[in-house]
């Protein structure tokens, strides 16, 4: 951490002290973490940014952090510094016993961003963003680029803990995820994304380089070519229905069992099947299975159905919203999938929550 207390409960910044005065620090002055009441060490020297550590045995939240993580804090700091924007670093927020690694003041509003470069649990962070939020913060959370796994020009894998990190500030809002990188002095936002497997996503990816970011830079709207997204899943479609399924993969084993028990093969579905939508995340299977579960216990079955006896066949399927605190107004990613069926011909809306099959089951 940057900034420490003293014995006079007086907060000191390590970053902006000389050599001189941190050698005196070490030698006179006891630190305190503010957040824990736990004694401090200073560290400081040629590659290290000077900057307080708790010791290897604490327990805790702010104890984790690194050099990488350090640096990454000053960059954004002095960045929206320099622009005129009031910003504070390592500002305590006694009501909610949290320590935000920047805290911006834009007119009425108070904003925290965290730089979040280890990994913690999604409950950690969930409970962290809703102390905010009860607070009336509205939190932004930047992941370190060491999350950041590329897995081409536009498509990247994000893990389902990193995806607890989605933005979305208002329902019109892209899903965004942030990243930056304290090394390469890059800002990364990845913007209006599509899940193609669990953990595979396609969207508008834009690198930025510290000098030019500016703090309004972060709620920027871009939006993905749905000719870009139709050509990767048409791609990624044709890899999936001949790919051979390795022994680790259980659940997709257990899927394709299940699939040739109900006498189809993965070749023998329909084009329908593996349709990408946008609010995929809130399933913790891959498109294809639950979509699947839909075309043989519901559409295969039966001549009409409601979206509610579609969710109930695929509770296990869902994840808690709560589980993305950052979302605004999460769509229902069923939902969002009839809706496609009925846009492309599949279905007929009889009423807003009730669908007809058009295609004859024997034609399926």
């Amino acid at each position: 951490m940057l900034q420490a207390q003293n014995e006079k409960g007086e907060h000191i910044s390590l970053y902006t002290c000389t050599i001189e005065e941190i050698n005196q620090y070490k030698e006179t002055t006891t630190f305190i973490c503010p957040e824990c009441g736990e004694k401090l060490i200073i560290k400081a020297g040629e590659k290290v940014i000077p900057h307080f550590a708790h010791r290897s045995n604490t327990t805790c939240s702010q104890g984790g952090e690194g050099a990488y993580h350090e640096k990454g804090k000053i960059d954004l700091f002095q960045r929206f510094r320099n622009q005129g924007i009031e910003v504070s670093l390592e500002q305590y927020l006694p009501e909610i016993k949290q320590r935000p690694d920047l805290l911006v003041q834009i007119e009425n509003r108070q904003i925290p961003i965290e730089y979040q470069c280890a990994k913690i649990s999604t409950n950690e962070m969930m409970k962290r963003t809703n102390a905010y939020r009860k607070n009336g913060y509205h939190p932004i959370w930047i992941l370190g680029a060491n999350r950041f796994h590329r897995l081409s020009s536009q498509t990247i894998k994000l893990t389902s803990n990193d995806q607890s990190y989605i933005h979305q500030f208002h329902s019109k809002f892209p899903l965004t995820i942030y990243f930056y990188c304290s090394t390469e002095r890059q800002f990364i936002l990845f913007q209006d994304f599509y899940f193609l497997t669990r953990t595979k996503a396609i969207g508008k990816l834009k690198t930025i380089p510290l000098e030019e970011l500016g703090f309004r830079l972060l709620f920027q709207q871009m939006q993905l070519d749905m000719s870009i997204l139709k050509s990767h899943w048409l791609n990624q479609r044709k890899k999936w229905r001949i790919r051979p399924v390795p022994i680790y993969e259980s659940k997709e084993t257990a899927w394709r069992q299940w699939l040739y028990l109900h006498q189809f093969t993965v070749q023998d579905l329909p084009s329908f099947i593996y349709l990408p939508v946008r609010s995929q995340f809130l399933m913790n299977s891959a498109p294809w299975i639950w979509q699947t579960r839909i075309f043989i216990d519901l559409m295969k079955k039966r001549s009409c159905f409601s979206l509610q006896e579609a969710i109930y066949l695929l509770q296990s399927h869902q994840i808690n919203p709560s589980q993305f605190p950052l979302i605004s107004s999460p769509n229902n990613p069923i939902a969002e999938y009839l809706q496609l069926l009925e846009r492309i011909g599949i279905l007929k809306a009889k009423t807003e929550d009730n669908y007809t099959v058009t295609i004859p089951s024997k034609h399926m």
